[in-house]
């Protein structure tokens, strides 16, 4: 299926899902998480799709956690400067990344 056919409600859970898979680690490990906001890096620039629709995620998101989600647009590279920043943040649960498919490509397009 097309990724245009998908429905957008379908998409924005999807990504809703794997922002909360990505913090699960992190909420075990500290009673109050999130104490604190989070940072969520959209290595696209601001206004595409892709930004669109993580900001609307985490509008959601925010009011259920009750803490303020800070998206961070870090464009270039291929999407390798944003998702490089993620990689090297401390692995606390407070900063998450957002890719698409077209991600998977850059293994085969980029050396590092």
């Amino acid at each position: 299926m097309p990724p245009a056919s998908i429905p957008l409600r379908f998409r924005c859970l999807l990504l809703a899902a794997a922002a909360l898979a990505c913090t699960g680690a992190a909420a075990q490990a500290d009673a109050g998480y999130p104490n604190r906001p989070l940072r969520v890096v959209v290595p696209y620039p601001p206004g595409g799709n892709t930004d669109d629709m993580t900001r609307e995620v985490m509008k959601e998101l925010s009011a259920r956690l009750g803490q303020t989600i800070v998206v961070d647009n870090k464009p270039g590279a291929n999407s390798i400067i944003g998702t490089e920043s993620v990689a090297k943040s401390a692995p606390d649960g407070y900063t998450l990344g957002v890719v698409i498919g077209a991600y998977a490509i850059n293994q085969s397009l980029y050396k590092k």
